[in-house]
């Protein structure tokens, strides 16, 4: 396990590099709707590790339609029953106004322990970009099975410190309830704080979940490492 972790390090590590040295020097400093970098991330704690992506592009410069997509992947260290979990959402979506767009597409699901689902789903996402912020807001339904309704947010802020160093924050969240039994299924709190150099961003995080309706808790804390693919 470790053998393939360190693999997995390295090819992400060369795939950071070769995207940054791709990227438009140029940033701009006012807020921008409708796009945002592609971050993909590796995160592994005390309890575990986690990877994931974010997609949030429209689909041609200037176009109100565009595809969202997060994809979140995490397990613990054993070599045999291993436990894992799997979470990704696709939307394509169709802004209705400044950043606020409409959202449908699917929702898909599964662990070791419970098979993958996959379930029409709908909603808002309100999206705002900028050299130094990102937010992403998405609250949805799904429209078929218990019903859940679920919100999902991100908040960065890396403000720079010179050309090549800055500082890198970010909060995250998930709360998803079924309205048909009618309580909390799942709810989660990322936390971020380290460093940004060039295109890589390193520090220390948590990882706070909270599980069905007495919000059983359980942490993970630990390192991580993120970079912008686009």
């Amino acid at each position: 396990m470790k053998a393939k972790l360190l693999l997995f390090i390295t090819l992400f590590l060369k795939l950071g590099i070769a995207c940054a040295q791709e990227r438009d020097s140029s940033k701009t400093e006012n807020l921008q709707v409708g796009s945002a970098p592609v971050p993909i991330e590796l995160f592994g704690g005390n309890k575990g590790f986690s990877f994931q992506l974010i997609v949030s592009k429209q689909f041609s410069p200037g176009s109100k339609f565009g595809f969202f997509n997060v994809t979140n992947f995490a397990g613990d260290y054993k070599q045999t029953n291993q436990t894992t979990n799997f979470l990704s959402q696709s939307f394509v979506t169709a802004e209705i106004w400044r950043g606020i767009s409409a959202a449908a597409g699917l929702s898909a699901i599964g662990s070791s322990t419970t098979p993958l689902e996959v379930r029409p789903t709908a909603g808002l996402q309100y999206l705002l970009t900028s050299r130094d912020v990102v937010l992403v807001v998405i609250p949805r339904f799904d429209l078929s099975q218990t019903y859940n309704f679920e919100t999902f947010a991100v908040l960065e802020y890396k403000p720079a410190l010179s050309k090549n160093w800055g500082i890198y924050t970010r909060l995250q969240g998930l709360y998803n309830y079924n309205t048909k039994l009618g309580y909390h299924e799942i709810s989660e709190i990322n936390l971020r704080l380290g460093l940004a150099y060039k295109n890589f961003q390193f520090g220390v995080g948590s990882i706070h979940d909270f599980y069905g309706p007495d919000a059983v808790n359980v942490n993970n804390y630990g390192l991580f490492i993120k970079t912008d693919i686009f």
